[in-house]
């Protein structure tokens, strides 16, 4: 048998656990909330500009031209894979299904590791891939709290690296929320450009472009880029946070079981030292009467 003071300290410890992950769960709901009213907005705005580039491209007198667009090309052998993670843990399968995705990449698809560079947003991801020693296109660990003005630096730093070649295509890693409690890790292309990366959408227009449709193209594009990685940005941070709200939500109706196995122990114990008592008592007072006797 326990100790009825060692499982009241338990109980007192397990309390606290219980307020610490009930805390961490209504933090995870509210940033879960704000991460959707962004992915919202994000979405409506790259349908838009998806909608315009679509346009732009269909009613083109000369398709060609955009095919030769270095937006639309892919050259080279080097693959760049972004990589979306969380900075800390406590998130269930969050990190560790992309980790495994990362694996199948080098064992089931036969991609070389002199062929592959890594961009790890995320310290989770950072952590794994210098463990792993996989080559890294950026040796410092990006937060995952990105603003749009870092996003814009990020675009323009992929864009440059792609049109000088150094990437012959890019990859987003990330956990899409399918359902409410389901997600999947999605490996989606960045660069190049295809034509099937629009949804079939048009507005009907016919547009006069000036100056050039090469120009209006690498003035639209850069913002559709721009646009396409803050939405896949706000996907993972709302897959993360849904994750971080589960798990916690698990780890407090855990917590309160155990909390309740243990009450019932104290209340056993306790019984139990209590009918030892009367039990002395009551031999004691049996012995007195006998020597009266």
């Amino acid at each position: 048998m326990s100790n009825p003071k060692e499982i009241k300290r338990r109980i007192l410890s397990i309390e606290s656990v219980i307020k610490t992950t009930e805390a961490m769960k209504m933090i995870s709901i509210v940033k879960l909330r704000k991460a959707k009213k962004f992915l919202i907005k994000g979405k409506i705005y790259l349908d838009s500009i998806e909608t315009i580039l679509f346009d732009l491209l269909l009613f083109t007198e000369n398709k060609e031209k955009f095919e030769k667009n270095p937006f639309f090309s892919e050259k080279g052998r080097i693959k760049l894979f972004i990589v979306f993670t969380s900075d800390r843990g406590l998130c269930g399968s969050f990190n560790s299904s992309i980790f495994s995705k990362i694996n199948h990449l080098f064992q089931k698809k036969g991609y070389l590791h002199n062929e592959c560079l890594f961009f790890p947003i995320g310290k989770k991801g950072f952590d794994f891939l210098c463990k792993k020693k996989y080559n890294m296109y950026n040796q410092n660990w990006i937060d995952n709290n990105l603003s749009h003005t870092k996003i814009q630096f990020l675009v323009s730093e992929f864009i440059f690296g792609f049109l000088k070649e150094k990437f012959s295509s890019i990859y987003l890693i990330y956990n899409h929320l399918k359902k409410s409690s389901f997600q999947e890790v999605v490996i989606e292309k960045f660069l190049p450009i295809t034509i099937q990366d629009f949804r079939k959408k048009t507005l009907g227009f016919s547009y006069i472009l000036e100056p050039s449709q090469k120009e209006i193209l690498n003035f639209i594009i850069p913002k559709f880029l721009n646009a396409k990685l803050l939405k896949i940005f706000w996907k993972s941070t709302t897959a993360e946070h849904t994750c971080r709200m589960i798990s916690m939500h698990k780890a407090t109706e855990n917590a309160s079981d155990m909390k309740h196995d243990l009450i019932l122990n104290y209340n056993k114990e306790r019984q139990t030292t209590i009918t030892k008592e009367i039990l002395e008592i009551i031999s004691g007072l049996e012995s007195l009467n006998k020597k009266k006797e």
